[in-house]
């Protein structure tokens, strides 16, 4: 199998001279967007040993829409920045292809209207050549990213005619083990119904799974490694339970990809948001803030920034015992987890906290307008490099800034026009109030995600992670325990639907233990 690189910047700005080689840097949160879900999993959590994997592949350098030059490059060196959510990539030039623009057209006084038309439709058409060739899907060619795609980019570049210039026998010979295979795990998609009624996509590995001395079995096992793990000073520690230890990220709904379609929810977060809010106004008449419109959103698994968590951590347990079926009805062995974040006292805040308002109010930002926030942000911080934050003179220079601190304002009026740049990449945990039956009975709080921001698997500084594993075989034995100490379907969403559901399967799950 033959892999390759899709390396997109914004603006050739970004393509940095370092020596004879060239440097680009990628946020995290943009690594291996509009790619497969198995390397997805493979690099879930980051580390330099895995990133070294991926230099043996050829790479294309593009800008956006592919202006100006596509580049063929082959990789050097990488550098994971976690602190600062980049990936510093390396590169020398192998080869490029200038790319012509709409705005190097030429047009002549014998041009006539369709000719004009012709000359503008070629562009298009040389446009949508190189996406098909390089497997682009949907608004793709528009977004600053890392996607690593599966083919041969030689045997692909010799069957187009704008890119068979990087088919030479000297580039070929560059990439000695481009061919080599990843050494991914063999993943099974299936089909399951969760005691919700909702379907769900999970994730079998095929490929034996290895012991872990973290595996509990009993809810005593579980308590006691909660006490190992959360005796850290001036921290608090919150949980979430994950029924597939393999497939789930520490990402909310929102900033997950759909199949290797890219971020199609991130992309329509506007426009989402808006129609949610137009089609249902009674559900939202009494909610001002931002911040308790997303998580009456997300209450109805409606994609937002919100990342749930728990200060239960029962609660977090039974989330993780929740055993998957497939379409015949057999359980898929898939072990669960319980993520611990122990969180800095000082970084948590509350549902009032301007730092939430800022963060929230960046979902009445359209895709365009928040890439022009990107955008303007490095455009300042790199002709002003100890500027911390944007204020009232940002506002007059770049009229997204001003629409954005407007959507703030709605809410708090007395908000002044400054906003610390290093917060809107931040992601921050939040206490909400507990005005929804489903938030207090799970004991619930938020992770908020910024703009662009990345919570690494490994954890960081403010965020440190620790994981308790549970073994597939386990989780029904762990399933009576927490329903002898209510904690079972009817608890964790109290209804009267959840509730005849509880008492159903209460009693199938008696009938299997005899």
């Amino acid at each position: 199998m033959s892999y390759f690189h899709i390396l997109q910047v914004s603006i050739d700005s970004q393509i940095k001279s370092v020596g004879e080689d060239y440097q680009i840097n990628i946020p995290t949160s943009r690594f291996l967007e509009y790619t497969d879900e198995n390397i997805r999993i493979f690099f879930k959590i980051i580390t330099e040993e895995k990133l070294n994997l991926l230099n043996k592949y050829p790479a294309l350098i593009t800008i956006e829409r592919f202006e100006k030059e596509i580049i063929l490059a082959k990789i050097k060196s990488t550098i994971y920045e976690p602190n600062e959510q980049n990936i510093v990539i390396n590169f020398e030039k192998l080869e490029s292809i200038n790319i012509m623009s709409k705005e190097d057209i030429e047009f002549t006084e014998e041009d006539t209207r369709e000719t004009k038309k012709e000359k503008y439709n070629s562009i298009d058409d040389n446009i949508k050549s190189i996406k098909e060739a390089l497997k682009f899907e949907g608004l793709e060619e528009y977004r600053n990213h890392w996607s690593l795609k599966i083919g041969d980019i030689f045997s692909i570049s010799s069957q187009n005619q704008i890119l068979e210039k990087f088919n030479h026998p000297s580039y070929i010979n560059s990439f000695p083990d481009y061919k080599s295979q990843l050494p991914l795990p063999q993943y099974i998609d299936l089909q399951s119904t969760s005691s919700m009624g909702s379907t769900l996509q999970v994730t079998l590995e095929t490929e034996h799974q290895e012991e872990s001395n973290n595996f509990i079995s009993t809810v005593s096992e579980y308590i006691s490694s909660i006490n190992v793990l959360s005796s850290l000073e001036n921290r608090e520690v919150f949980y979430r339970g994950h029924s597939n230890a393999k497939r789930y990220f520490l990402q909310p709904s929102l900033f997950r990809q759909y199949k290797n379609r890219g971020l199609i929810y991130l992309n329509s977060e506007r426009n989402s948001f808006m129609d949610l809010l137009t089609t249902e106004p009674k559900e939202f008449g009494n909610e001002s803030r931002c911040f308790d419109i997303l998580t009456h959103m997300q209450h109805y698994s409606f994609p937002t920034r919100l990342l749930d968590i728990s200060s239960n951590p029962l609660a977090a347990l039974y989330f993780s015992c929740e055993i998957k079926k497939d379409d015949k009805g057999n359980e898929i062995d898939i072990d669960g987890e319980v993520v611990l974040f122990s969180i800095k006292k000082s970084e948590i805040k509350y549902f009032d906290s301007d730092s939430v308002s800022c963060l929230t109010n960046l979902a009445k930002l359209t895709e365009n307008q928040k890439s022009d926030l990107i955008d303007f942000i490095d455009k300042v911080t790199v002709a002003t490099p100890d500027k911390d934050e944007l204020n009232s003179n940002d506002c007059e220079e770049n009229s997204t800034y001003s629409r954005y601190i407007h959507f703030i304002r709605q809410e708090k009026p007395y908000f002044e026009p400054k906003v610390k740049i290093a917060d809107l990449k931040k992601v921050i945990c939040v206490k909400g109030r507990l005005t929804q039956d489903r938030i207090i009975a799970q004991a619930g709080s938020f992770l908020l995600f910024g703009l662009d921001s990345k919570l690494p698997e490994e954890g960081n500084d403010i965020f440190k992670i620790d994981r308790i594993k549970i073994k597939s075989s386990a989780k029904k034995d762990l399933l009576n325990e927490l329903d002898l100490l209510k904690v079972n379907l009817r608890t964790i969403y109290p209804s009267l639907e959840n509730t005849s559901k509880y008492l159903k399967e209460k009693l199938e799950r008696e009938a299997d233990s005899k």
